[in-house]
Parts: structure tokens; C-alpha cells; sequence
């Protein structure tokens, strides 16, 4: 037995749908945001790295600044 197409139905269907669409988009930016912070983490160890690099080759050099 087939349902009618009411307004009624029209309508929860659409809010199923809105309400699938709003989590996929939440979701999708989350991950975005999580994978930025991992980038930004990955650029402040290389940077840490390389100036740790950088102190160790001045003070072989004896260029290192009186502390």
C-alpha cells in the first residue's frame, strides 16, 4: 500500500535531510580544522629542529653570543 505525498511528509523528509547535511558539513570542517593543527604542529617542530641545529653549528663556530 502506497502513503499519499502530504506536505506533512514533505516536510519531515526535509528535515532529515537538512539535519544529515548540517552534521556531514560540521564533520567535514573538523576534520579540516584537525588536520591544520597537525600541519601547524609539524611546522613548530621543524622549526624548533632547525634552530636547534643552528645554536649547535654557532657554538661550534664560536659564534654564539656571550651569555
Amino acid at each position: 500500500m502506497t502513503q499519499a505525498v502530504t506536505n506533512e511528509l514533505l516536510y519531515e523528509v526535509l528535515k532529515k535531510v537538512q539535519a544529515d547535511v548540517a552534521t556531514t558539513t560540521v564533520s567535514d570542517h573538523t576534520r579540516l580544522l584537525v588536520r591544520m593543527r597537525e600541519d601547524d604542529l609539524r611546522l613548530e617542530s621543524l622549526q624548533a629542529e632547525t634552530q636547534l641545529r643552528l645554536d649547535r653549528i654557532e657554538q661550534r663556530l664560536n659564534l654564539s653570543d656571550a651569555q
